[in-house]
């Protein structure tokens, strides 16, 4: 019963400070020292530790809708966030996240996915209107955990990640707090 409950109620239950968890859901695949984005990412988007909520992964190792150095602070918060924003919209509309792809790179697709949406939905938006749909769910969402008693503070990756160097290179995860919280705010 103690392992169903997750990664951090098992550090929780044996005394385990260092456990790779945000807001309880444990850290997947990619190390937030070492790719930064996906750090920033992991500490900002309401569900916890989501790698699929803003893959920041296309930008930072895959050049794809452009390249960001994955070890520097600058333009993280910014990539987390529009991620976050479009795959809000992807997900709510019921794609699948791998149509982000072509979407980055080509922006007849981006176009073709709004079509597609209008069509679906009987709706006449556009790119700005499906921004704002992205920002608007977050921003339900971001309500809710507020409800729950998710605070900024939870918004944050666990302590040793900022401490604790990540051999071979010896990176930490150092995007500033003030950058964490930008990343969400939209108006």
């Amino acid at each position: 019963r103690i392992i169903a409950s997750g990664a951090g109620a098992v550090g929780k239950t044996y005394g385990v400070t260092r456990v790779p968890v945000v807001k309880n859901q444990a850290l997947p695949a990619y190390d937030p020292r070492a790719v930064k984005g996906m750090g920033v990412t992991y500490a900002t988007t309401p569900m916890g530790a989501d790698h699929t909520a803003g893959y920041c992964v296309t930008a930072n190792i895959m050049n794809v809708g452009g390249q960001l150095d994955p070890l520097a602070v600058k333009g993280q918060s910014e990539l987390s966030s529009g991620l976050q924003v479009a795959t809000a919209v992807i997900d709510t509309v019921g794609l699948c996240l791998f149509v982000a792809f072509p979407m980055l790179d080509i922006p007849d697709a981006f176009n073709a996915v709004v079509d597609m949406v209008n069509a679906k939905f009987g709706l006449s938006l556009n790119a700005d209107d499906v921004s704002g749909l992205g920002q608007k769910i977050l921003g339900i969402e971001l309500d809710f955990n507020r409800r729950a008693g998710f605070t900024p503070a939870h918004d944050r990756l666990p302590e040793f990640f900022k401490y604790e160097k990540l051999p071979p290179h010896g990176h930490t995860f150092d995007v500033p707090d003030e950058h964490l919280d930008s990343v969400l705010k939209f108006s």
